[in-house]
């Protein structure tokens, strides 16, 4: 019971905290000025892919995690280009560095963790299986 109501909570867990990415990408928007058309359009449409990725998290689409760690990608690209730039509102700053922090945490629960925990179920597996000696000797 315990087991089943860590595999739902980590599909919740982790579309919930993708969808913080997109409300904080969202005051982003208002918050950085844009040279170019182009630029704004491609903020939108990765703001848009957010959003896919907290439906398909919350649906359980087993190829989600592409897309996650292509946003990931994303975000530490941006972060780079904009901790560049003097002109940067700092609460834009601080707000990328959250969206990554925060798509790695989301990667880890859904990803990372259940990972871990079937290598160690596996080790103890095989720690506390019994060993058959060999009846010849």
């Amino acid at each position: 019971m315990v087991n089943f109501k860590l595999v739902q909570n980590k599909y919740s867990l982790s579309s919930k905290l993708i969808l913080i990415t997109f409300l904080i990408g969202i005051v982003n928007l208002f918050l950085y000025d844009y040279e170019s058309t182009q630029e704004t359009i491609i903020f939108i449409s990765i703001l848009t892919l957010r959003y896919l990725l907290f439906i398909l998290i919350k649906r359980r689409f087993e190829w989600s995690k592409y897309l996650l760690i292509f946003i990931i990608i994303r975000s530490m690209y941006r972060l780079y280009i904009v901790m560049g730039d003097m002109d940067v509102n700092p609460v834009t700053k601080v707000n990328l560095t959250l969206q990554l922090i925060i798509s790695i945490l989301a990667f880890v629960i859904l990803i990372v963790f259940p990972k871990l925990k079937e290598w160690i179920s596996d080790k103890r597996k095989y720690i506390t299986t019994p060993r058959i000696s060999n009846p010849q000797h």
